[in-house]
């Protein structure tokens, strides 16, 4: 008779331990989203207790990321147990928060009226809410929205999640907010299927799966960004795909995250392949085909508030725009010559970070993955707005690309720092809602922004530091 060795032994007890772990973190998060739906404040009211509790629900999510990440992945029958373990919690967390109507914006109320406009004939892009001609068209979802003054900003394909939803149960916000749930499940998997393509960990997909940010903004708030989340990923995964079609697939879920929010149309830059014409031709013809209903219906008028909503300076301005105000400022200079110059470095830094990324993607330097992630991370950079449910779309990349911080070596490792810079970004920006109803808003830019660019400084300082080791030794090494 053959007995387990000791190794098997330990494995399988290591195993349990980690899923155990993972159940008792799992209990603690729901008992704490529960008390977030207790305690929610209906909309309008003081929100920094509501802020603060949902800052503490980030401490079993942390733990359980920081579990999954520094121990040695399940195998066999125990995977398959943890990814249903996520999964179970994923639906769970969101389904909890789900009925509550939401409590910090308003503007999913809008996605519906966008659609109930849509349905009568009329086009979003054209006519504000508050337009006499679409008075008999107002009802809870009118009374229920905001910035009624001016036409929609929202691109045709996330208008086409805004239609099935009225269409499926119109004027029903919970039925809009249950398709988002839905199209969150399939990220999720699309993460997990990513990983495990990449030889990683798949329960490393609960870094998105269970974060409290994407849970509020998403099942309580009902932002539209988990439609481009969805488009991106099932992007990605047909860009590694090797089955007929894969490409066309490819170029079509580009050009549909692009119909959601507009920069993933950057992202060809880092999927194209030579000669990729049929991504290409997928791409196009769907931005095409999506535009004309609108263009038909606005009689040419497709971007409605967008022009406007890009230049505007507020206090949530990104990193890059807030530094060109104050030089500005500095200067004297009025408005219209602001915006020149501002306009003149987002194009600058956009353009070079764009060539410089795909150069290095045509020489495959560096993955699709972490091509995305910065692509991303520099148009968030130039924003004239970033909301903390914008930065949800961090989330999927952290969860693909995050690796230790530490090397075995005793030195730091570059991206390891980047991607924890990029995770902080994302988990701290929900502060900014402590901030809503002040004009000072320079502890958050401390917290946040001050905070963010010292750690991608140090990861840069690491990267250069490791670039000029690497060169030296090359140099010494005697030619062979």
């Amino acid at each position: 008779m053959r007995f387990p060795s000791v190794s098997t032994y330990a494995t399988k007890r290591l195993q349990a331990w980690r899923f155990a772990l993972l159940c008792l973190l799992l209990l603690c998060s729901l008992a704490l989203t529960i008390f977030l739906r207790v305690t929610a404040p209906v909309i309008d009211q003081p929100l920094q207790p509501f802020i603060t509790n949902w800052l503490v629900s980030y401490i079993p999510y942390l733990a359980a990321c920081i579990l999954v990440v520094t121990t040695r992945p399940l195998s066999g029958r125990w995977r398959w147990i943890e990814l249903g373990l996520i999964f179970f919690g994923a639906v769970m967390l969101r389904v909890i928060l789900l009925p509550l109507p939401p409590n910090l914006s308003h503007d999913s109320w809008r996605y519906l009226w966008d659609a109930r406009v849509t349905l009568h004939g009329y086009s979003p892009y054209t006519y504000a809410p508050n337009d006499p001609l679409l008075a008999h068209l107002r009802n809870v979802i009118y009374d229920n929205s905001r910035f009624r003054n001016v036409p929609t900003l929202y691109p045709p394909g996330a208008q086409s999640i805004y239609l099935l939803s009225y269409l499926f149960a119109s004027d029903n916000l919970f039925a809009f907010k249950g398709i988002l749930l839905g199209l969150e499940i399939v990220s999720i998997a699309a993460i997990a299927w990513l990983l495990q393509h990449k030889g990683l960990d798949p329960a490393r997909c609960l870094i998105y799966a269970w974060c409290p940010l994407p849970i509020v903004e998403f099942a309580l708030q009902g932002h539209h960004e988990a439609i481009t989340i969805v488009f991106t990923l099932l992007a990605l995964v047909c860009a590694y795909g090797q089955w007929r079609g894969s490409r066309l697939l490819t170029g079509f879920f580009i050009a549909m995250a692009a119909l959601t929010n507009i920069y993933p149309l950057f992202f060809l830059l880092v999927m194209l392949r030579r000669r990729d014409w049929a991504l290409l031709v997928a791409c196009g013809v769907t931005i095409v085909v999506a535009y004309i209903p609108y263009l038909l219906l606005g009689h040419g008028m497709v971007l409605g508030f967008f022009s406007t909503y890009a230049s505007e300076q507020t206090p949530n301005e990104s990193i890059v725009p807030l530094g060109v105000h104050y030089i500005s400022a500095l200067f004297g200079l009025a408005k219209t010559p602001t915006l020149i110059v501002g306009y003149g470095v987002d194009l600058i830094i956009v353009g070079g970070v764009s060539l410089l990324l795909w150069w290095l993607r045509r020489s495959e330097r560096i993955s699709m993955e972490l091509g995305i992630l910065a692509l991303t991370g520099t148009v968030f950079a130039v924003a004239s707005h970033i909301y903390p449910w914008y930065t949800t779309e961090l989330l999927p990349w952290v969860a693909l690309l995050i690796g230790p911080v530490w090397l075995r070596k005793n030195d730091l490792s570059a991206q390891g720092c980047a991607i924890v810079v990029v995770w902080y970004c994302a988990l701290a920006s929900i502060t900014q809602y402590y901030f809503v109803a002040v004009t000072d808003w320079s502890t958050y830019y401390l917290v946040v922004y001050a905070a963010i660019l010292v750690g991608l400084a140090i990861a840069g300082c690491v990267f250069l530091w490791h670039f000029y080791d690497a060169r030296c030794k090359h140099k010494i090494t005697p030619e062979t």
